[in-house]
């Protein structure tokens, strides 16, 4: 039998029911064949056989008469008018038909293999999804806190480049997110902190700005943020300001550190502490600036996204 017949019946059949039907009558059939081919009885059989009938059961007519062929044997009917199938090959034909049930083995062992590898990615599939769905969620906030501190700034009148976040900041420069992290994953002194970072986000200053830089980048300069999950409760909040194109870092902003505190009975209880704020050259990894704030804080300085979501 062609072996796009033997894929067929791969398809048209369920592996363990194809699986029972071999090892049980074919496989028993024709090493009998190939043991003592010239014994008679073993070149007739009948479908109505109750362990036959059993085991083929399951399997549709068309592919039970496919496995019948693929080993040598015809269907007809005696003179009874019972349905039989007559061995037609020869013995050359019982060693392709032991050929032809080693495919199909091979096959349903094949399927299973592929059914046990996605069983086992399920759950990192799902875990992926979870997370893609979470880093959406962040993102959506960021957004929507941008386009609320502009609805903000513009109904007190005290709206400047330096203090609104416009969403369209966001949005104009959404091509140019992938290159952006490729130029940070290429600096070395940036790579650890953003290699495992979430909610990366990119923007022009055209409308403003989440760090006020002292080295004068132009309003069209770009913006990327991100956070860092480095322990249990432990969150660091970066900002790097890129060049228009996103092909070059042009310098890094404060590091800031956040950890929620769970220790019962100490100071800051069930609240976030804004631990730690430093800047470190990103050429020379010296240290330009630290501080320790030590005080409660409710969201990141940068985005304005509450802990209570970030840390989820």
């Amino acid at each position: 039998m062609a072996l796009p017949e033997a894929d067929n019946i791969l398809l048209n059949s369920s592996p363990d029911v194809l699986s029972r039907a071999i090892s049980s009558v074919f496989r028993r059939l024709v090493a009998n064949l190939l043991l003592d081919f010239e014994n008679q009885k073993y070149h007739v059989v009948r479908a109505e056989n109750k362990l036959i009938r059993d085991a083929l059961k399951p399997l549709s007519s068309a592919v039970v008469e496919a496995l019948f062929t693929g080993i040598g044997f015809d269907q007809s009917k005696n003179a009874n008018s019972e349905v039989i199938y007559i061995l037609t090959g020869d013995e050359e034909k019982i060693q392709a038909a032991d050929r032809f049930l080693s495919r199909l083995e091979e096959g349903i062992e094949s399927i299973k293999r592929k059914e046990l590898e996605l069983q086992l990615l399920s759950p990192r599939a799902r875990k992926h999804r979870e997370e893609e769905e979470r880093r959406q969620q962040i993102l959506q906030e960021i957004r929507r806190n941008a386009i609320e501190r502009k609805g903000e700034a513009a109904r007190s009148g005290l709206a400047t480049s330096m203090t609104v976040m416009h969403p369209e900041d966001f949005s104009s420069v959404e091509n140019l997110i992938e290159p952006a992290r490729r130029t940070l994953l290429r600096t070395g002194r940036v790579r650890n902190c953003l290699f495992e970072g979430r909610h990366f986000t990119l923007r022009c200053m055209i409308h403003g700005r989440a760090y006020a830089c002292k080295e004068g980048c132009e309003a069209d300069a770009l913006e990327a943020h991100w956070h860092l999950f480095t322990g249990k409760n432990l969150m660091y909040a970066y900002v790097a300001h890129l060049s228009q194109d996103a092909s070059t870092l042009i310098h890094l902003g404060v590091e800031h550190g956040y950890q929620y505190n769970s220790l019962p009975g100490t100071k800051n209880f069930r609240q976030t502490v804004h631990f730690s704020a430093k800047r470190t050259n990103e050429l020379t990894g010296a240290l330009e600036y630290i501080d320790h704030p030590d005080r409660p804080s409710k969201v990141c300085i940068y985005c304005g996204v509450p802990f209570s979501e970030l840390f989820l």
